[in-house]
């Protein structure tokens, strides 16, 4: 309801859950945006959802509607967040365990390119670019920087 109520808008769901217990369930929605999510982005679409929630009557009882945006903690899950990042560093773990940090640099359709930092035992440590396709991605984490 939520991604098709939000087709062709700049704002986007990266989940929606139903948590808690069947007398009192929670819905959780996180939005985010190609330009990041303001709280009145928030405020609009929980109204829509819980006028529509209502009309439809799908828990019966009480329930909690909570919808935000996700917080630095979560990761990144769409190729659609990546560009807002550009620039950040990112600690990006592989299909296949492996993990990678460094800048991120570009965003295409496939994947990304990032920026990698590699110190090898006895040398000195080089950058290069890294390009990392979204199916080798298992999880990307933007890293919080206070500099």
């Amino acid at each position: 309801m939520v991604q098709e109520h939000l087709a062709g808008s700049s704002l986007f769901p990266v989940a929606v859950e139903v948590k808690g217990s069947a007398q009192r369930p929670k819905v959780v929605v996180l939005l985010d945006g190609d330009s990041g999510v303001k709280i009145d982005d928030c405020a609009k679409v929980s109204r829509w959802l819980g006028e529509r929630l209502e009309e439809l009557n799908l828990f019966g009882n009480a329930y909690t509607l909570e919808v935000s945006s996700p917080g630095v903690d979560f990761p990144l899950t769409q190729p659609r967040q990546y560009p807002q990042h550009i620039g950040r560093t990112l600690n990006v773990t592989l299909t296949e365990g492996e993990t990678v940090t460094g800048r991120l640099e570009s965003v295409n359709h496939d994947g990304i390119v990032v920026l990698e930092t590699r110190k090898e035992k006895g040398k000195k440590a080089t950058t290069q670019p890294r390009d990392l396709l979204f199916s080798q991605i298992n999880q990307a984490q933007v890293q919080v920087s206070f500099k």
